[in-house]
């Protein structure tokens, strides 16, 4: 597979590692001359022909990267959260907000031990850097992060603010027989580079149809693919 990727972050920079780890990157196209992984795969060069995805940190405008994008005919993925409607009809594939919050946490409700069935209720849940607070909703995290104060951001979804270099993602269901625990933590910079690289391999298949989206209609395969990329999945049961 051929790969391109633009990069100016440290998330950007694991994903590059992440992607040269397995056999399927054969070769790497850093759009970006500041710093080159030493492998013989890798190269610096502006030209997208026959890239199989872009991938972006977010450090370079959107739009620059879709007229580019376009031009090759290469599904784009993006890290950063976008206003979709900000931005109007795409020719090709453009998945935005491939991150632990937008695409990550809810990969997990996906898993086979996490499924709601009906009348079970759930929580989605996940950590962002920031200032952590000191009241809200308090939320069980795999280990190390542990229990923490969360705060509503949408229904049903909850972040939790850190100042260390730790993340964590989990979802939690609850009905009447018992309650089941999906979670995963790891450094932040590499659960947020492997979210981006799980969605870019989704996005090399073909998955996305040409829009600018999320990820939401393919978190199967995008959870899939976080773990042949070794991601640990911890998953926890009670019965009532």
């Amino acid at each position: 597979m051929r790969i391109a990727l633009d990069t100016g972050t440290d998330i950007g920079k694991r994903a590059a590692r992440i992607l040269l780890a397995g056999s399927r990157c054969e070769s790497l196209l850093m759009l970006n001359a500041d710093w080159l992984p030493p492998d013989p795969r890798v190269a610096h060069s502006t030209d997208l022909t026959g890239v199989d995805v872009i991938v972006s940190d977010g450090t370079t405008a959107l739009t620059n990267l879709v007229g580019r994008a376009s031009v090759a005919r290469s599904p784009l993925v993006v890290w950063q959260d976008v206003d979709q409607s900000e931005f109007g009809p795409a020719t090709i594939p453009v998945v935005v907000g491939a991150n632990v919050g937008s695409t990550l946490a809810d990969c997990l409700l996906t898993h086979p031990a996490s499924q709601p069935a009906a009348g079970e209720t759930y929580v989605v849940a996940w950590t962002e850097p920031g200032e952590p607070v000191t009241s809200g909703t308090a939320v069980g995290f795999p280990e190390p992060v542990g229990m923490s104060w969360c705060r509503r951001r949408a229904a049903d979804h909850f972040v939790a603010f850190r100042t260390d270099e730790w993340a964590a993602a989990v979802t939690i269901v609850e009905g009447d027989s018992g309650t089941r625990i999906v979670g995963v933590s790891d450094l932040g910079e590499h659960l947020e580079a492997l979210t981006l690289v799980a969605v870019a391999f989704v996005a090399a298949s073909g998955l996305f149809e040409p829009a600018i989206q999320s990820s939401a209609d393919a978190l199967a395969a995008i959870l899939e693919e976080t773990r042949t990329l070794e991601l640990d999945v911890a998953v926890w049961r009670s019965t009532s």
